[in-house]
């Protein structure tokens, strides 16, 4: 009696492992989502400020409010938040069985709407059709097009995961991908066409493809933009030679990333103060407050308010990892990876392109930058990050 009451009274005072209590495992999600969200919020909110900087000179040249850019953009982010909200509480089965397939039909519906000669909605800019305007309000659909790869790819590797990894497995991934680079491609976006590439090879990694094989797709997709760079009419080789050579170019095609880098270079340490950039006054052409508005952040701000959103975006990111690492099934963690990719590499191409480590590409600062369908966009995938870590 004494030898059993000493063994059971061992194995009581011996720990035993225990799994995460549900109350545990809510609050990681919780705290997943808070650094999602707060970066998030920081971002949004800095954006209405620095586009308000670096646009309203140009909004008072052109005869309007000096506000009127901001006003815009405020907007937005009201339209985008309460999408991002109702996504957020949409359950995953919904979105995979019925958001995801629709979401890809329209993205391509839409591409190829903007693409019909005689489009009177269609708009041009600089050569490129990317934009279908009603009245004043005016979408790019590319960017619907990043969350429909997205859900759509996500839905295809969760129903096909226990399929062995050969190609004709990867054979309609690159079928629908494919579709959607070159309607992008064909408005002349050769941009976003690079950043959907980037997330798909990330989503078909992350979900188990064999290096090789996502090698050889990314090579083959390299061979391609090498071809349109050289077949193409020009222009983007130029952008690439002032990247390569900036010094003989200084004056046409590296003209921005000169007034970018000095931007840059003369906010110091702590700025020059809000609303005191020299280079939004025409230097950085129209894209003061969309693509290079970095620039003027770094100018206005210095050091400090560069680190603040690049400390932000990696915040955003590390969330994203944590929430696809907590998902409880195939679908929700691939849908994380995969907004997390595009968010974290959109980011990462704009600031490269602000700083000169890359050739210039028209890609917004995600959350930052002025754009309606940029911002909205970003924001409702930042609700799907948020259906997946409430699915939890």
């Amino acid at each position: 009696m004494t030898s059993t009451r000493r063994s059971s009274s061992s194995k009581r005072g011996t720990p035993s492992p225990r799994r995460p209590s549900i109350r545990g495992r809510l609050a990681g999600a919780r705290n997943s989502e808070w650094l999602v969200v707060l970066p998030v919020v920081l971002l949004c909110l800095l954006g209405i400020v620095m586009v308000y900087s670096a646009s309203s000179a140009a909004a008072v040249a052109s005869g309007s409010a000096s506000w009127s850019v901001a006003l815009k953009q405020l907007g937005y982010l009201v339209v985008g938040a309460a999408g991002a909200t109702f996504v957020a509480k949409a359950p995953l089965p919904l979105l995979r069985d019925k958001v995801a397939v629709v979401s890809y039909l329209v993205a391509a519906g839409v591409l190829m709407f903007v693409l019909v000669p005689g489009n009177p909605l269609a708009v041009s800019v600089n050569g490129a059709t990317r934009w279908l305007a009603v009245g004043p309000v005016q979408f790019q659909p590319s960017e619907l097009a990043k969350p429909a790869l997205v859900l759509w790819l996500a839905r295809y590797l969760d129903l096909h995961q226990d399929q062995e990894w050969d190609w004709p497995k990867l054979r309609p991934v690159l079928f629908g991908f494919g579709l959607l680079a070159a309607l992008v491609m064909a408005g002349d976006d050769m941009g976003t066409t690079a950043l959907l590439s980037l997330v798909m090879l990330t989503m078909v990694y992350m979900a188990g493809a064999p290096a090789k094989k996502v090698a050889t797709i990314g090579g083959a997709g390299a061979l391609g933009a090498v071809g349109i760079l050289l077949l193409g009419d020009g222009f983007r080789l130029r952008r690439l030679m002032a990247f390569l050579h900036p010094d003989d170019y200084k004056l046409s095609e590296a003209w921005q990333l000169y007034q970018s880098q000095i931007g840059l270079a003369s906010g110091g340490l702590f700025g020059s103060g809000p609303g005191y950039s020299r280079a939004k006054w025409g230097y950085l052409g129209p894209e003061a407050h969309t693509d290079f508005i970095l620039a003027v952040i770094g100018e206005e701000l210095g050091l400090f308010g560069t680190l603040v959103v690049i400390t932000c975006v990696v915040t955003i990111m590390w969330g994203g990892a944590q929430i696809s690492l907590g998902a409880k099934d195939q679908f929700g963690r691939l849908v994380a990876v995969g907004v997390t990719a595009w968010l974290g590499f959109q980011a990462l191409i704009n600031i490269g392109v602000t700083i000169g480590t890359l050739p210039t590409k028209g890609i917004t600062l995600p959350f930052v930058s002025y754009g309606g369908s940029s911002l909205i966009m970003s924001l409702l995938g930042v609700g799907l990050l948020l259906a997946v870590a409430r699915d939890r």
